[in-house]
Protein backbone atom coordinates (compact mmCIF):
# COMPACT_ATOMS: atom_id res chain seq x y z
CA UNK A 1 0.00 0.00 0.00
CA UNK A 2 2.74 2.73 0.90
CA UNK A 3 4.63 1.99 -2.32
CA UNK A 4 1.33 2.44 -4.35
CA UNK A 5 0.96 6.20 -2.26
CA UNK A 6 4.82 6.52 -3.25
CA UNK A 7 4.23 5.51 -6.62
CA UNK A 8 1.26 7.81 -7.14
CA UNK A 9 2.89 10.96 -5.37
CA UNK A 10 6.02 10.17 -7.88
CA UNK A 11 3.71 10.97 -10.81
CA UNK A 12 1.89 13.65 -9.66
CA UNK A 13 5.11 15.49 -8.54
CA UNK A 14 6.71 14.62 -11.83
CA UNK A 15 3.61 15.99 -13.95
CA UNK A 16 3.85 18.93 -11.96
CA UNK A 17 7.47 19.65 -12.66
CA UNK A 18 6.99 19.06 -16.57
CA UNK A 19 4.21 21.60 -16.30
CA UNK A 20 6.21 24.17 -14.47
CA UNK A 21 8.50 23.53 -17.33
CA UNK A 22 6.37 24.13 -20.17
CA UNK A 23 5.37 27.43 -18.34
CA UNK A 24 8.82 28.68 -17.92
CA UNK A 25 9.23 28.04 -21.36
CA UNK A 26 6.57 29.75 -22.55
CA UNK A 27 7.56 33.15 -20.39
CA UNK A 28 11.17 32.97 -21.71
CA UNK A 29 9.70 32.93 -25.17
CA UNK A 30 7.57 35.86 -24.08
CA UNK A 31 10.34 37.15 -23.00
CA UNK A 32 12.26 37.47 -26.08
CA UNK A 33 9.99 38.49 -28.61
CA UNK A 34 8.92 41.55 -26.39
CA UNK A 35 13.03 41.75 -26.45
CA UNK A 36 13.42 41.45 -29.99
CA UNK A 37 10.21 43.91 -30.42
CA UNK A 38 11.53 46.88 -28.20
CA UNK A 39 14.99 46.46 -29.98
CA UNK A 40 12.95 47.07 -33.61
CA UNK A 41 11.30 49.91 -32.33
CA UNK A 42 14.71 51.28 -30.98
CA UNK A 43 16.32 50.96 -34.30
CA UNK A 44 13.80 52.66 -36.14
CA UNK A 45 13.87 55.66 -33.48
CA UNK A 46 17.47 56.13 -33.59
CA UNK A 47 17.75 56.04 -37.79
CA UNK A 48 14.36 59.03 -37.02
CA UNK A 49 16.55 60.49 -34.53
CA UNK A 50 20.15 60.41 -36.49
CA UNK A 51 17.69 61.54 -40.05
CA UNK A 52 16.36 64.80 -37.87
CA UNK A 53 20.25 65.99 -37.54
CA UNK A 54 21.24 64.68 -41.25
CA UNK A 55 19.39 64.61 -44.26
CA UNK A 56 21.84 62.72 -45.59
CA UNK A 57 21.97 59.72 -43.65
CA UNK A 58 21.85 56.31 -44.97
CA UNK A 59 21.75 54.21 -41.98
CA UNK A 60 24.02 52.56 -39.68
CA UNK A 61 25.91 48.90 -39.27
CA UNK A 62 25.29 45.89 -37.33
CA UNK A 63 25.91 47.16 -33.43
CA UNK A 64 25.67 45.91 -30.34
CA UNK A 65 22.47 47.56 -28.21
CA UNK A 66 20.31 46.31 -25.12
CA UNK A 67 21.59 42.99 -25.12
CA UNK A 68 20.98 42.68 -28.95
CA UNK A 69 22.41 43.46 -31.99
CA UNK A 70 20.88 46.74 -34.43
CA UNK A 71 21.20 47.47 -38.20
CA UNK A 72 19.51 50.46 -40.15
CA UNK A 73 19.35 51.40 -43.87
CA UNK A 74 17.74 54.82 -44.85
CA UNK A 75 16.90 55.55 -48.39
CA UNK A 76 15.61 58.76 -49.94
CA UNK A 77 12.51 58.49 -51.83
CA UNK A 78 12.68 62.34 -52.53
CA UNK A 79 12.73 65.81 -50.64
CA UNK A 80 11.82 64.87 -46.95
CA UNK A 81 10.69 61.00 -47.48
CA UNK A 82 12.73 58.06 -46.60
CA UNK A 83 12.46 54.20 -46.50
CA UNK A 84 14.11 53.07 -43.27
CA UNK A 85 14.51 49.38 -42.91
CA UNK A 86 15.28 48.45 -39.17
CA UNK A 87 16.22 44.96 -38.14
CA UNK A 88 16.76 43.31 -34.35
CA UNK A 89 18.49 40.54 -33.39
CA UNK A 90 18.08 39.17 -30.15
CA UNK A 91 18.96 35.41 -28.76
CA UNK A 92 17.79 33.18 -31.74
CA UNK A 93 14.71 36.05 -32.94
CA UNK A 94 15.08 38.36 -35.80
CA UNK A 95 12.51 41.10 -36.54
CA UNK A 96 12.60 43.65 -39.28
CA UNK A 97 10.21 46.40 -39.76
CA UNK A 98 10.24 48.82 -42.40
CA UNK A 99 8.92 52.48 -42.39
CA UNK A 100 8.58 55.47 -44.25
CA UNK A 101 9.27 58.95 -42.45
CA UNK A 102 8.92 62.19 -43.44
CA UNK A 103 11.75 64.90 -42.37
CA UNK A 104 10.19 68.12 -42.40
CA UNK A 105 8.93 71.34 -40.07
CA UNK A 106 11.60 71.13 -37.27
CA UNK A 107 11.49 67.58 -37.03
CA UNK A 108 11.22 63.98 -38.18
CA UNK A 109 7.55 62.09 -38.60
CA UNK A 110 6.76 58.49 -38.66
CA UNK A 111 4.08 57.92 -41.49
CA UNK A 112 3.93 54.41 -42.34
CA UNK A 113 5.33 51.43 -40.00
CA UNK A 114 4.93 47.53 -40.91
CA UNK A 115 6.38 44.34 -39.50
CA UNK A 116 8.11 42.32 -42.49
CA UNK A 117 7.06 38.70 -41.93
CA UNK A 118 9.22 36.17 -41.52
Amino acid sequence: MALLVLFLLSMVLALLAESLLLRMRMARDEAETVAVDSLSDSALEEAMAELALDPNYTGAPKHDFGGGTLQTKVQSLGPGLYDVTATATYGYRHRVVEAQVFRGGGGVTLRHWRRVPG
